[in-house]
This record gives structure tokens, sequence and C-alpha cells, in this order.
């Protein structure tokens, strides 16, 4: 009977000393997952924010071509109407 009680005393702290090894394994993957978890959400932020300010700056580009040639046509048309006024004034002096 003692026998038996000290085989099944083993027993058990032969199980506590295998879960305890199975515990720690499970929070240590648990870490290496947590960190390339992290490593990919800063890797996938930093290609987000390339790819924001690349969007950003085709927009800007586009907005200062367009007003290029907005002012273009604006300078065109004070000259016609510098012109026109120097013609009237011209004829009326």
């Amino acid at each position: 009977m003692r026998n038996r009680k000290r085989s099944l005393i083993e027993e058990i702290r032969m199980v506590d000393a295998k879960h305890e090894s199975v515990a720690k394994g499970i929070t240590m993957f648990e870490e290496r997952v947590m960190e390339k978890v992290k490593c990919e959400m800063v890797r996938v932020e930093h290609e987000m924010s390339k790819k924001l300010k690349e969007k950003v700056d085709l927009e800007i580009a586009r907005v200062a071509q367009e007003m290029k040639q907005k002012l273009k046509i604006a300078m065109v048309a004070m000259v016609v109407v510098g012109a026109i006024v120097g013609i009237w004034t011209s004829l009326t002096v």
C-alpha cells in the first residue's frame, strides 16, 4: 500500500512537472507569436503610410498642375483685357 502511494505521488509529481513544462512552452509560444504580430503590424502600418503619402503626393502634383493651367488661362485673359482696354483708350482719346 505504501509503495502504491509513493508511486502515485511520484506519478503526480511527474505529471505536475510535465504540466509546468507545457505551460512554459505555451507561454514562450504566445510571446513569440505576439512579437511576430507586433512586427507585422508595424510593417503593415509603415506600408500603408507609404502608400498614403504616395497618393497625397500625386494629388498635390495634380492640383498644382491644374492651378498652373488655370493661372495660364487667367494671364491670357488679363493680356486680352489689357489689349482691349488699350485699344478702347486709344480710340476714345
